[in-house]
C-alpha cells in the first residue's frame, strides 16, 4: 500500500481502544480518500461474471489484479460517507437511503482491500483486520459503546473468560449483540454458529443477538478473468435449525443464493448492511 495509506492504517490500530470515537471516523474518511485516489492510477478490467445479474471488474496493474469489485455498488461518494458518520455521531438517523449507506461503506471497504491486493502478495490478514475495524467502528459509534472481546464464564472450579468476536452489551435488560465480521465465509462459516451456540449455552438463548457482517462471497479466477460466488445455502439452513439462531446476517454485497434464504424455513434474515442503520432501534427494543 502507499506510505500514506499504511500510516493511516497504523493510526486506526492505535485508536481501537476507543473504536467508537469520531477521531476514528476521521481516519476512515482519510483512508477512503487515499484508497480511491491510489486506485485511480490503474486500469479497470471487466471480469466474465458467472453470477446472474451482477457485473464485476478488477483494478489491474499489468502484473497484479485486485479482488472482484461489484460495478453496480462501486460508485465512490465520500459525501455519503461523511453524511453517515455525521448523523451517527450526532445521534441522528441518517438522511440517506439504505442503498446509499451500504454503497458508501462498500466503497470504503473494497477500495482499501483492493489497494492491498495490488501492493502485497498473499496478504489476507490486513484486509480482514481492516474490515473488522471498519464494521466494529460503525456498530460502536451507532450504539454508543465500545465492544468487548471476552466475557466472564461461570465456572465452579476457576475464574475464566470466554474469548469472543466483538460483543456489545447495552446494559441490564437491554439488547446484547454478538458481531462476527468477515470479508468472506465459505467453509469457515460454521464458526459463527458455533460461537453463537457457546454464548447461548453460557448466558441463555436469546441473550445475545447474532448479527454477522460480511463483505462478499466472490472468488476470482485470475487466469480466466472470471468471477463466481461460493455459497452454501443448504448448510446454512442446517446450522440455523440445529446449532443456533442468528438474528441477522448482513452483507455489503449480498449473494443472491443467500438472499433467497429470507423466503424459506427456518427463518434466516439476510440483508444489506445499510439496512442496519434504519432498523437498529427496532433491534435494540426489549420486545424485538
Amino acid at each position: 500500500m502507499s506510505r500514506k495509506l499504511e500510516k493511516l492504517y497504523r493510526r486506526i490500530q492505535k485508536l481501537t481502544g476507543n473504536i467508537k470515537s469520531s477521531e476514528v471516523s476521521d481516519v476512515f474518511t482519510d483512508i477512503f480518500s487515499e484508497s480511491t485516489h491510489f486506485l485511480n492510477k490503474f486500469n479497470r478490467s471487466d471480469l466474465a461474471s458467472k453470477i446472474p445479474n451482477k457485473k464485476y471488474f478488477v483494478f489491474d496493474t499489468g502484473r497484479k489484479i485486485s479482488r472482484a469489485i461489484n460495478a453496480d455498488i462501486y460508485l465512490p461518494a465520500i459525501g455519503d460517507w461523511l453524511a453517515l458518520v455525521h448523523a451517527i455521531h450526532n445521534n441522528d438517523r441518517p438522511r440517506l437511503s439504505s442503498e446509499k449507506i451500504n454503497r458508501a461503506i462498500y466503497c470504503l471497504a473494497i477500495s482499501f482491500c483492493a489497494a492491498i491486493d495490488l501492493t502485497k502478495s498473499g496478504d489476507q490478514k490486513t484486509p480482514g483486520t481492516f474490515f473488522e475495524y471498519l464494521i466494529g467502528h460503525l456498530f460502536s459509534a451507532r450504539l454508543g459503546i465500545n465492544p468487548r472481546t471476552n466475557l466472564p464464564v461461570l465456572n465452579l472450579d476457576m475464574n475464566t473468560t470466554l474469548p469472543t468476536d466483538y460483543v456489545f452489551d447495552l446494559g441490564p435488560n437491554q439488547a446484547k449483540f454478538h458481531l462476527p465480521i468477515k470479508t468472506s465465509t465459505r467453509e469457515r462459516v460454521i464458526q459463527v454458529w458455533a460461537h453463537q451456540r457457546v454464548l447461548d449455552g453460557v448466558y441463555g438463548t436469546g441473550r445475545f443477538w447474532g448479527t454477522p457482517v460480511i463483505l462478499a462471497e466472490t472468488k476470482t479466477d485470475s487466469r480466466k478473468r472470471e468471477v463466481i460466488e461460493i455459497c452454501l445455502p443448504e448448510q446454512w439452513r442446517i446450522y440455523q435449525m440445529h446449532i443456533a439462531q442468528l438474528k441477522r446476517i448482513y452483507y455489503l454485497d449480498v449473494p443472491a443464493a443467500y438472499a433467497r434464504l429470507n423466503e424459506v424455513f427456518p427463518p434466516l434474515c439476510v440483508k444489506p448492511f445499510g439496512d442496519f442503520f434504519g432498523e437498529v432501534d427496532i433491534l435494540i427494543s426489549p420486545l424485538s
